[in-house]
């Protein structure tokens, strides 16, 4: 396999894929194949990788909170791992992959934040609000990645906001991987799980035109009149 400072792509404008990232699909390769299958197949990830990341327009590099460890490029890699295993992957290998990537920061910060206190959703709104306001700014800068909208905080209404862009979803779309995103956007109800919270959403931007976002805490009674329910495509919804 190569290392990754040999891997040939526009550093200015995109990142690597995280070290976690790399160690969880060589955990998965070498689970179903010898070690010397790991290391080639990882070999042609890592150029599927390249050829992906040419076909990526900017979206904010390591200025972009999106972009770090779990984030775009993190499944940029899991596509191409898919890929390359000639789409030999179900959608719970995808799922727990990318949950094992996506979820660590969730549950350390759910030792410390509990979204049924008022204080804490102030404070997830204002975070929420400011990664919308940095998105912003990454579009002024001639970024083509999320747009991120906020709604005013209503304690009736729990918190709100929308990706009316997400690149990862128009990504699988170009390259025909739509039939595993779910295994990508399911991963946002644990994350709220594990923060106590519970998320509302009827669609995402990769099985609809927007990722809709309405976070309670997960004592919240309209959990229940919302019912979570998986489609026939596996996307996780709630029924309204």
């Amino acid at each position: 396999m190569l290392d990754e400072k040999d891997l040939k792509f526009d550093r200015k404008k995109h990142v690597c894929y995280s070290g976690k990232a790399k160690k969880a699909v060589l955990e998965y390769l070498r689970g179903r194949f010898t070690a010397e299958e790991t290391d080639e197949i990882f070999e042609k990830i890592q150029y599927r990788y390249e050829d992906f990341l040419s076909d990526l327009p900017y979206l904010g590099g390591k200025k972009s909170s999106h972009n770090g460890a779990g984030g775009t490029y993190d499944c940029i890699l899991l596509f191409a791992c898919y890929d390359v295993l000639d789409r030999d992957m179900t959608l719970d290998d995808i799922y727990n992959l990318n949950n094992s990537l996506f979820l660590p920061s969730f549950k350390s910060m759910g030792k410390v934040f509990n979204l049924n206190k008022p204080w804490v959703m102030k404070l997830a709104q204002f975070a929420f609000s400011r990664a919308a306001r940095e998105d912003e700014k990454m579009l002024t800068l001639g970024a083509e990645g999320y747009i991120m909208k906020t709604e005013p905080y209503d304690k009736a209404e729990g918190i709100r906001y929308s990706f009316e862009r997400c690149p990862i979803a128009e990504f699988a779309k170009k390259h025909g991987f739509t039939e595993i995103m779910p295994a990508i956007c399911n991963g946002d109800y644990p994350a709220m799980e594990l923060l106590h919270g519970g998320l509302i959403r009827e669609h995402t931007c990769a099985n609809g035109d927007v990722c809709d976002y309405r976070i309670v805490g997960d004592e919240d009674g309209r959990l229940r009149l919302c019912p979570k329910k998986t489609d026939e495509a596996g996307y996780f919804y709630n029924e309204i």
